[in-house]
């Protein structure tokens, strides 16, 4: 499995040199670095401009399991951020949402030095940790006040125009709640043959025998949780691989992956952050909680109109249920590259995580 090829070895040269010149016809490819891990086609080049030499990212869509649609509202939703909040992301310096030839949607960005402390973060210091939560918590509150969206779902590009896609693959829903119930018995589903990404999965049965009580669990459970907020803007995976951090301090260089957008409550954004920012299996509960308030205490600090009170915790802890399903269904892409015994190690974790809820 970990002799897969990577998405960016399927772009040839020549077609590389053609995307850069539809989007900035000025540039001169000089050099390129394909990215050797991901599920889309990005590469790294060094380009001649008319103001010098510099490095930008290609990225283009090239995974089958993500709709066109929903790949075009990425270079948006960085134009977006970028322009309305302090949140650090790079510049987009254009984007081609439909070509005859040319693999897309694709777009040309900033380069941006940082480190990326996917499956290490227990290398960085705890002031440091402490510090990505804390920016997390901050970040994630200005996307959450960019503005109230009218329905749920998977925010994508219809009409050249940021939506909230309403598209057999990505319904639209009206409540949040119902979305999400929806959206996990699909997950559950997944979970019976792989999960999400079925063909790098070593045992597409490693779930399934939990399966149906979790189904029942969610069905009796989330319709009796107190209302959301309205929805609003939402990151979807804001963890460790998807920031490039300052080591020593770790302020973040850059938050990047805005492919993976929605609208939906943001007490489930923040659940999702925890989620994926937190390790309590390996932290004690007294540096887990720490680092959880860190990130709470910013968030709140930031948004005013804002508290994490009995009812908004009580809807987190089962949105963190189901972040920890949406683990579930990434570990065959998440763990490729590790061995069988650390991705049992894994799977058993959240396996843990999963039963204490039942």
């Amino acid at each position: 499995m970990t002799d897969e090829p990577s998405p960016s070895a399927d772009v040839p040269d020549e077609l590389v040199y053609e995307m850069v010149r539809h989007l900035e016809p000025s540039w001169d490819v000089q050099s390129i670095d394909r990215a050797s891990h991901g599920t889309d086609f990005v590469a790294f080049l060094e380009v001649g401009t008319p103001e010098g030499v510099r490095t930008v990212v290609l990225k283009a869509s090239t995974a089958e399991w993500v709709e066109p649609e929903t790949a075009r509202a990425e270079p948006r939703m960085l134009a977006l951020v970028g322009r309305e909040t302090t949140i650090p992301v790079p510049a987009v310096f254009g984007y081609c949402d439909d070509h005859d030839t040319l693999p897309a949607p694709f777009y040309l960005m900033e380069y941006v030095d940082g480190e990326n402390y996917e499956g290490n973060p227990h290398s960085l210091s705890d002031t440091v940790r402490e510090q990505i939560c804390r920016e997390a918590g901050r970040n994630l509150a200005q996307l959450h006040t960019l503005g109230s969206l009218e329905s749920v779902g998977r925010l994508g590009v219809q009409n050249g125009e940021l939506t909230v896609l309403d598209t057999e693959e990505s319904p639209r829903y009206d409540e949040f709640h119902d979305w999400l119930l929806a959206s996990y018995e699909d997950t559950l589903e997944s979970l019976t043959s792989g999960g999400y990404f079925p063909d790098l999965a070593d045992d597409k049965r490693r779930f399934a025998d939990i399966v149906p009580e979790v189904r029942q669990y969610l069905r009796e459970t989330i319709p009796k949780l107190s209302a959301p907020n309205p929805p609003t803007y939402c990151h979807q995976d804001y963890r460790y691989g998807n920031l490039l951090v300052d080591p020593e301090t770790g302020t973040a260089q850059a938050v990047l992956d805005w492919g993976v957008v929605l609208s939906a409550s943001p007490a489930f954004n923040i659940a999702n952050a925890e989620s994926l920012l937190l390790t309590p299996d390996s932290d004690d509960a007294e540096r887990t909680d720490e680092l959880r308030q860190a990130l709470r205490t910013a968030y709140t600090d930031t948004r005013d109109d804002w508290s994490f009170d009995e009812a908004t915790r009580e809807r987190m802890r089962i949105y963190r249920l189901t972040c920890r399903l949406d683990a579930m269904a990434c570990l065959p892409l998440w763990y490729q590259d590790a061995s069988p015994s650390e991705r049992d190690e894994r799977a058993a974790a959240y396996r843990e995580a999963v039963v204490r809820y039942l």
